[in-house]
Order: C-alpha cells, then structure tokens, then sequence
C-alpha cells in the first residue's frame, strides 16, 4: 500500500471518490472495481453498496444491484437510499410487489420517495 494513505480507511475513501467520478463519467465497469476494492477494505461502507449497486442497475444487472442494496439495508435497515434504489431494480425486473414493498419502508423510515418511480409503478399495475 501507498505510504500517502495513513490507513487502509483512507485507501477505502480515496476508492470509494474514485468509484463516484468514474460512474459520472459512464465507466461502470471501472466504478464497480474501485466500489468493490472499497467494499473489500471496508465490509460495511453502505455507500459503496448503493453506489455499486447502482452501477450495477444502469448496466441492467438488477439481480446484482437487489444484492448490494439489501447488503446495505443488512448493515443499516433504516437508510431510506437502500430501498428506494432496491425499489427501482424490482421495478427494472417487473417484480411490482417488492418494489411497492421498498417504496413503503422508505415512507416508514421517513423519508421522501421520488414520484416518478410512483407514478410508474402505478402505470406498470394498471392503476
């Protein structure tokens, strides 16, 4: 390991950054290594769950993507961010029940769900 990293904490963070630009900039494949090495350093990083995740969901792996967000729900049951990604990848794979199920734990938990994934999910049900 570098000597410009204090710990491996600090390595897990610089990973974590570097996943985050790489996935705005569209290099998904590079953005899930970087959030996995982060993963790796630090098992209970939700963030680079969610983020992995998401990766994972815009390249249309939502069995992949449902792991990483119910591995950061595992670590953190109340972060609303988990299950309203969760909800949008059982939305990608037309499981409607599970997503509504996500969509009102995050309005359990308090938090706001964006209502276009509402608004489709009602579309997709006939509602």
């Amino acid at each position: 390991m570098s000597q410009k990293f204090k710990n491996k904490v600090d390595l897990a963070g610089v990973l974590y950054n570097q996943g985050t630009r790489n996935a705005k900039k569209g290099n998904l494949v590079q953005a899930i290594d970087d959030f996995t090495k982060a993963i790796e350093i630090k098992p209970d990083d939700i963030m680079a769950y969610n983020n992995r995740g998401s990766a994972y969901a815009q390249q249309g792996d939502y069995i992949q993507a449902i792991s990483d967000f119910t591995k950061a729900i595992r670590i953190n049951s109340n972060d609303p961010v988990a299950y309203h990604n969760r909800a949008v990848a059982y939305f990608g794979l037309k499981q409607y029940d599970r997503a509504w199920g996500d969509v009102n734990m995050v309005k359990e938990i308090g938090a706001t769900v964006n209502p276009e994934i509402i608004k489709m999910l009602r579309e997709a049900m006939g509602e």
